[in-house]
C-alpha cells in the first residue's frame, strides 16, 4: 500500500485586507467631507431661488392692487391680517401668508421706504448656513408715471450672497437711484 500525500490545493484568499478596507473608508470620508457642504450650499441656493418665486407672487399682488386702486397699498394685498410690525411696516409669518410652513423661510415684511416699498422674505437662521440672516429684498418703486419697477437684492450682505440667485446680489434696499 502506497501512501501518497494528499495534495491540497493552495487556498485562494478572497476578500479585502484590513489595510484596503481602512483606505477605502478614509477615501470615502474625504470625499464626503467635500461633497456634503457643497450639497448643503446647493440646497440652500435652490430654496433661495424658490424664495424669488414666492416674491414673484407677492409682486403680482402688488401690481394687481395698484392697477385696481391706483395707489401703492401699505400692506401686501390679498393677505390675511399681519402678525405684527417690524421696521415700520407689517410682517407675516410665512405659514400665515402662504398657507404652509417652509423649512427655510420664516417671515415676510412689507417695509415702507417713502413712496416705495420693500418686501423682505426672511429665512430662519440655521447652523448649516452659518446662522446667516438670509433675507431676499424685493424693492417696489412707484415711478413718476404711476407704474411700478421691481428689483431683487440682498442689501449688499456678503454672508447672504453665496446663497441667493445672481440677480439678487447687487444693490442696497435704500438705493433707488441706480435702477
Amino acid at each position: 500500500m502506497n501512501m501518497s500525500h494528499s495534495h491540497s490545493r493552495p487556498s485562494s484568499t478572497t476578500g479585502f485586507t484590513l489595510i484596503e478596507l481602512l483606505m477605502t473608508v478614509a477615501i470615502i470620508g474625504v470625499l464626503a467631507s467635500i461633497a456634503v457642504p457643497t450639497f448643503m450650499d446647493y440646497s440652500v441656493q435652490a430654496k433661495s431661488t424658490e424664495g424669488v418665486l414666492m416674491l414673484s407672487e407677492l409682486r403680482r399682488r402688488v401690481e394687481v392692487e395698484l392697477n385696481r386702486t391706483g395707489a401703492l397699498d401699505t400692506t401686501i394685498p390679498a393677505s390675511p391680517a399681519e402678525t405684527g410690525q417690524k421696521y415700520g411696516g407689517p410682517y407675516w409669518e410665512y405659514e400665515d401668508l402662504f398657507g404652509q410652513a417652509h423649512e427655510m423661510w420664516d417671515s415676510i415684511e412689507y417695509q415702507p421706504k417713502g413712496p416705495n416699498r420693500v418686501i423682505v422674505l426672511r429665512a430662519q437662521r440655521k447652523p448649516e448656513w452659518g446662522n446667516s440672516d438670509i433675507g431676499l429684498h424685493l424693492q417696489v418703486r412707484l415711478n413718476a408715471d404711476d407704474t411700478l419697477s421691481f428689483r431683487c437684492t440682498v442689501n449688499n450682505q456678503l454672508a447672504r450672497m453665496q446663497y441667493v440667485p445672481s440677480t439678487c446680489r447687487d444693490g442696497n434696499v435704500n438705493d433707488w437711484i441706480n435702477w
